[in-house]
């Protein structure tokens, strides 16, 4: 079984079964919510709404039983560099306590929510799989909600081949639209 600070690798697929991504991640803890800590490794990316820069730190929460995944992404510049495997490592049992206390120091730029299928998570593998509905809501620290894709997520026809789930996705999204859903990744 993976301790915290054990790399896991995670994967982006997409609804017609193809990998889109695969990256690392440090284990924070592997009870439900899983939670993963990744560093944006990938050259600055400038959205309409964020730029995801080379360094940030994403807490990644995938739900066992949810039909989405929360990204908090954090300023990289703000945070102390370290290793963050190690630091996991030491912590332990209270690692998200700690890695909590560390993260307060940087700021954040705001929540990605990803609508997704069920993951699928195999620690022995240390490998956890996530399957993209293409459905997303990008919640700045400051700001209004901002749906994004919903022209893909349509062209799907997840209302036909999966009305169960069309159904918790749009419950969900209306409920993270609304405000009824409030969410912080570190509690006090």
């Amino acid at each position: 079984m993976p301790a915290p600070g054990d790399l896991i690798t995670l994967e982006k697929w997409n609804e017609n079964g193809q990998l889109v991504v695969s990256y690392p991640g440090w284990l924070v803890h592997d009870r439900d919510p899983i939670l993963i800590l990744a560093r944006w490794r990938t050259p600055d990316l400038t959205t309409p709404y964020v730029t995801f820069a080379q360094g940030d730190l994403l807490l990644e929460v995938y739900y066992r039983q949810r039909p989405y995944s929360i990204f908090t992404l954090y300023d990289g510049r703000q945070i102390l560099h370290r290793d963050w495997g190690e630091f996991l490592f030491r912590a332990g049992e209270d690692a998200r306590a700690q890695l909590c206390r560390q993260l307060s120091d940087g700021a954040i730029k705001g929540h990605y929510i990803n609508f997704t299928r069920p993951i699928r998570f195999d620690p022995d593998a240390r490998r956890l799989a996530w399957f993209d509905l293409a459905l997303d809501i990008w919640l700045p620290a400051r700001g209004q909600p901002l749906l994004l894709d919903e022209e893909d997520f349509r062209a799907l026809a997840l209302e036909v081949r999966d009305p169960d789930l069309a159904q918790a996705v749009e419950r969900a999204k209306d409920a993270w639209l609304s405000g009824r859903v409030r969410y912080q990744p570190c509690p006090h």
